[in-house]
């Protein structure tokens, strides 16, 4: 039992006037309000609060809480009801505090690591390869840092770094719409980390998402839009040289990978498909009974079917093999899809004499769509486009069935194909 002249009233004027003890003494007081809240005072004038008090189980737990005046008395009293209310459950605050320490350590590359683990395979392979890259390339030097170390003041300072190219970035051409892809990454990952990392009481203990200081300060990079496309007067070109691709590949094997990259440059064209959603269509994918196809897993993670125009059904037709791969453009591997045809496209490029990317082929097909006046809901459900606007409550309300969507498509078909003949 705490002697009488042991026990105070602890608040901020008494503290900062306590004794200071000489040489080894350590002298150690008593709340009047809170009992088993206690501090103790070093010669240095240091004191901590910390409370003494037996566990549901009667075993006798000394718990520290924090130093004065960094917590102040009125939290060191909320902080020691916490700790008797663990007590009384028999939780170990001490354990519980020693797991969090563990979890607070946890990495930026754990982070990572964890959260790709957790995504599985909602995320493509290109989100996870575009992550790594930030990651290894514009936080390299974090990647060892505990994620309850990097400050707002951090954040901000490299993101101003890599918009400029200054700082550890001096040698190398600012980047805004890099920058951007940063602080996104990093947002994405605390966001896991928020709702992931919890101690034994199911707390959280990431509270905060430290790159909320761009969006408060409103510091994000003015992107310019991507505009690209394949013009109408140049779409005869494209087509020409583009079927030309196949004679130009020096590929001695059984499977012409040019052949195969031809008819995913016309399929994105005449669909508006992202490339990889084509990439991965297979054979059960097809109704050729119905004319139609199934877009299974898109980026927004909605399914989508679509009718088949006479041109998707040539190229169908072309890609028909008896060797047994599920996958429609199929790859050099066995029951693999071709990969992304980097050097096709390049040498198609050569052949044509502009550049153009998948994406500028998905814009022509909507640019096109767009000129011939179909609706908003109709051209956001052919390219699979979901609305970001909440407040768009027709959105919600407007329900196209694949016939809804055949003659758009032959429609948007002809008009592309009249400026290839």
């Amino acid at each position: 039992m705490a002697k009488k002249e042991d026990t105070i009233r602890f608040t901020k004027k008494v503290l900062e006037r306590l004794r200071i003890p000489q040489g080894k003494e350590r002298p150690v007081y008593h709340d009047d309000l809170v009992q088993g809240l206690q501090l103790r005072i070093t010669s240095q004038g240091t004191i901590t609060f910390f409370i003494q008090k037996r566990d549901v189980n009667q075993v006798n737990r000394k718990v520290t809480i924090g130093r004065f005046p960094t917590w102040t008395v009125e939290q060191a009293r909320d902080r020691a009801h916490e700790i008797f209310k663990d007590l009384s459950l028999g939780i170990n605050p001490n354990k519980v505090k020693a797991e969090s320490v563990g979890k607070l350590n946890i990495t930026l590359q754990r982070v990572f690591e964890d959260y790709k683990r957790s995504r599985g395979t909602n995320l493509e392979e290109s989100t996870i390869k575009g992550y790594k890259s930030i990651i290894d390339n514009q936080l390299g030097d974090w990647k060892r840092t505990p994620i309850s170390e990097i400050k707002r003041s951090m954040i901000e300072e490299r993101f101003l770094e890599v918009t400029h190219g200054s700082g550890r970035f001096i040698d190398k051409d600012g980047s805004p719409t890099r920058a951007n892809t940063m602080i996104r990454v990093l947002r994405a990952l605390y966001n896991y980390a928020m709702g992931q990392y919890v101690d034994s009481r199911e707390q959280p203990l990431i509270l905060h998402n430290p790159t909320k200081v761009i969006s408060h300060n409103k510091a994000w990079n003015r992107e310019q839009a991507r505009t690209g496309q394949v013009k109408e007067y140049n779409l005869k070109a494209w087509y020409e040289g583009i079927m030309k691709l196949p004679e130009h590949d020096k590929n001695t094997r059984k499977l012409n990978s040019s052949e195969v990259a031809r008819d995913v440059f016309i399929f994105i064209l005449f669909t508006g498909m992202r490339r990889n959603e084509v990439l991965k269509m297979k054979w059960e994918d097809i109704d050729f009974k119905d004319k139609t196809f199934t877009v299974g897993k898109t980026k927004n993670h909605e399914g989508l079917r679509l009718p088949l125009t006479w041109i998707l059904l040539e190229i169908l037709e072309r890609r028909k093999n008896d060797n047994g791969n599920p996958y429609v453009f199929e790859g050099e591997k066995p029951n693999s899809h071709l990969s992304p045809p980097k050097k096709q496209i390049e040498k198609a490029r050569e052949l044509i004499g502009f550049h153009f990317t998948n994406h500028d082929l998905r814009r022509t097909f909507t640019t096109t769509a767009h000129r011939l006046n179909f609706g908003k809901y109709t051209l956001d459900r052919l390219i699979n486009h979901k609305t970001e606007d909440s407040r768009d409550v027709t959105a919600r309300y407007v329900i196209l069935d694949v016939e809804d969507l055949r003659e758009p498509m032959n429609q948007i078909t002809d008009a592309l194909w009249s400026q290839m003949k």
